[in-house]
């Protein structure tokens, strides 16, 4: 179309949508700790899928190959590299760069009321949900990520120690440092489907019925946060999911 053809305002309209899309512009308008949250979270994760999994564990400690249960060290590996990368670098990031408290990334116990009645209610569900899960042969060929462990009790249990630490970081990476460092940016509906969206993406490669499964637990899970202030309470539920779902299939195969 030819510019001469446009009205006044029409022209000014044009010229100020280039001058919005500059950068010098769009950098003006970021918001510094949302923007920050938004460029490190995919570092993180990536960091983790390619370096922190256990396929990579043999690559980096090639002492433990062979050994009946690699797997046991190696999904040690996995949880702990989660952990680190997802509480500890969160939490320095907070503390150092934001400098603030991590009450206000709800790290707290918040709405104890109302969180121990959804827990309540929602557990219940969430177990018989892992019980029928565990039946599957897509899990069943999935969990526990330590096969090893089957038919040894004492290092199921160490194990799954070392599985409630990785729920730690996970909770606090997603619906803590995630969806309240963005919450004020851009309001609780929005910063609960932002963090849902990377959530959901690493369980990419799981079983199909985790993986949409991820999808509505990152919706629910970041409502309950959202509205008790408070991560302990989808760390309860996330946990009990996949716990149940290790002693579950373990119990079916043994």
């Amino acid at each position: 179309m030819n510019k001469n053809l446009l009205n006044p305002n029409m022209k000014q309209k044009i010229m100020n949508n280039k001058d919005s899309m500059s950068f010098k512009t769009l950098f003006r308008q970021r918001d510094p700790e949302a923007s920050f949250i938004l460029f490190i979270v995919p570092i993180i994760l990536t960091i983790w899928v390619y370096y922190g999994k256990q396929a990579d564990f043999g690559q980096l400690f090639r002492g433990f190959h062979g050994r009946w249960n690699q797997d046991f060290y190696s999904t040690i590996y996995e949880y702990l590299t989660a952990f680190l990368l997802m509480f500890w670098v969160p939490y320095f990031i907070i503390k150092m760069i934001f400098k603030k408290n991590l009450q206000e990334f709800g790290f707290q116990i918040g709405d104890l009321k109302y969180g121990l009645r959804f827990v309540l209610i929602a557990l219940p569900f969430l177990v018989w949900s892992a019980y029928v899960g565990s039946s599957g042969s897509a899990i069943q060929a999935e969990y526990p990520l330590a096969k090893s462990t089957i038919g040894h009790p004492s290092l199921f249990l160490a194990i799954e120690l070392f599985y409630l630490i990785y729920y730690i970081g996970w909770e606090f990476f997603f619906r803590g440092f995630m969806l309240f460092g963005l919450e004020k940016k851009y309001g609780a509906f929005t910063a609960i489907l932002i963090q849902t969206i990377p959530s959901a993406i690493v369980h990419i490669g799981k079983p199909a019925s985790e993986s949409f499964a991820a999808i509505l637990a990152g919706l629910v899970f970041g409502y309950l946060a959202i509205r008790t202030r408070s991560i302990f309470y989808s760390f309860i539920l996330h946990a009990a999911v996949g716990i149940g779902t290790d002693i579950f299939v373990t119990l079916r195969l043994t």
